[in-house]
């Protein structure tokens, strides 16, 4: 595959976008990188329109964002975003590196974002790929709650702060004075307990994390664990991940909570087992997302407050002012 941005031949100062897709049309554009420019800034020096080639990844221009999904630099691998600041001027707003050379496995990890209608505080999906959120809506109880209908969002009544869903599309609530609710028959039904957080798993088993630690519903009481959290979700084995009220992540295995590298402040675990976290390190749109390989976090491009992950393994988040993007 075709790295996306590299020098030109001629001046290292003007790398090369060969393939960029803008308002559904492809280009070849070439850039200045303006000297002693910190954060660095680019000046669009001329484009030409290319063919659409399935084999290349391209680059990106939506909403303002230029997204570079590989830049070459003394033989190691980046991504960068950069923030249009006039018809020709960009800066650089976000970016990372790829620990190895990249790969096609790598490349799969990164999601485009597809931006949805509608804004959201929290998002939950269920194992059926039912998806409800928390609004920005401010009502009594904490915000409107509603559900994806296909094309758009259907508001139902209630408000509450934190949302998760049963695999058979049955959402779990929590609203602004720690009460948990279930949605039964078309209604709330207020459950025994408080919380600060809920995560379901795909067989249904329902975990919350709450002022006085971290619990596990057993279809009639909740029965307390060990150990106590902000945010929790849980994976389709049963293991819940939580994040502590210092950032810090910790997975329960055999009964011990494992503390794993980075911090975090949000967590969404696919019916898949994938694993995404939204972390501490700040954005455009909020802090940066990484999903998880089995032994460290990688970044992808992009930047939210909330995350959540379908049966699929695409994550969901809700950005700076609510916005709502579905990875792709």
């Amino acid at each position: 595959m075709a790295s996306s941005f590299s020098a030109s031949q001629r001046d290292r100062r003007h790398p090369l976008c060969p393939y960029l897709t803008a308002a559904n049309t492809y280009y070849s554009a070439e850039f200045l990188i303006i000297p002693d420019s910190d954060p660095i800034q680019l000046e669009l020096l001329a484009t030409i329109k290319v063919t659409q080639h399935d084999a290349l990844i391209a680059s990106s221009l939506e909403q303002g964002i230029l997204y570079i999904p590989e830049i070459l630099i003394d033989g190691l691998s980046y991504w960068a975003e950069f923030q249009l600041l006039s018809d020709s001027e960009l800066e650089l707003i976000n970016w990372g590196s790829y620990a190895d050379p990249i790969e096609d496995s790598q490349l799969i990890v990164q999601p485009v974002w597809n931006r949805l209608q509608g804004e959201a505080s929290d998002i939950g999906i269920g194992a059926d790929g039912s998806v409800w959120v928390i609004g920005t809506d401010e009502r009594s109880g904490g915000f409107g709650i509603y559900y994806w209908a296909g094309s758009r969002w259907q508001r139902v009544h209630g408000a509450a702060v934190r949302i998760d869903v049963e695999p058979d599309g049955t959402p779990w609530v929590v609203n602004d004075k720690h009460q948990i609710h279930q949605w039964v028959n078309g209604d709330w039904q207020q459950m025994q307990g408080d919380a600060r957080d809920i995560g379901i798993v795909a067989d249904g088993s329902i975990w919350v994390a709450a002022g006085g630690g971290i619990f596990r519903w057993n279809g009639v009481s909740w029965d307390r664990t060990s150990g106590s959290a902000v945010r929790i979700d849980v994976d389709p084995y049963g293991t819940p991940w939580v994040i502590d009220n210092s950032n810090d992540i910790y997975e329960l295995i055999d009964g011990m909570w494992i503390r794993r590298p980075s911090s975090a402040r949000d967590i969404g675990i696919g019916a898949d087992g994938s694993v995404w976290i939204i972390g501490t390190s700040g954005g455009s749109g909020g802090h940066g997302i990484y999903r998880w390989s089995g032994y460290d976090w990688i970044q992808v491009h992009g930047s939210a407050r909330q995350v959540s992950v379908d049966p699929y393994g695409i994550p969901w988040v809700a950005g700076s002012g609510g916005k709502i993007y579905q990875g792709m």
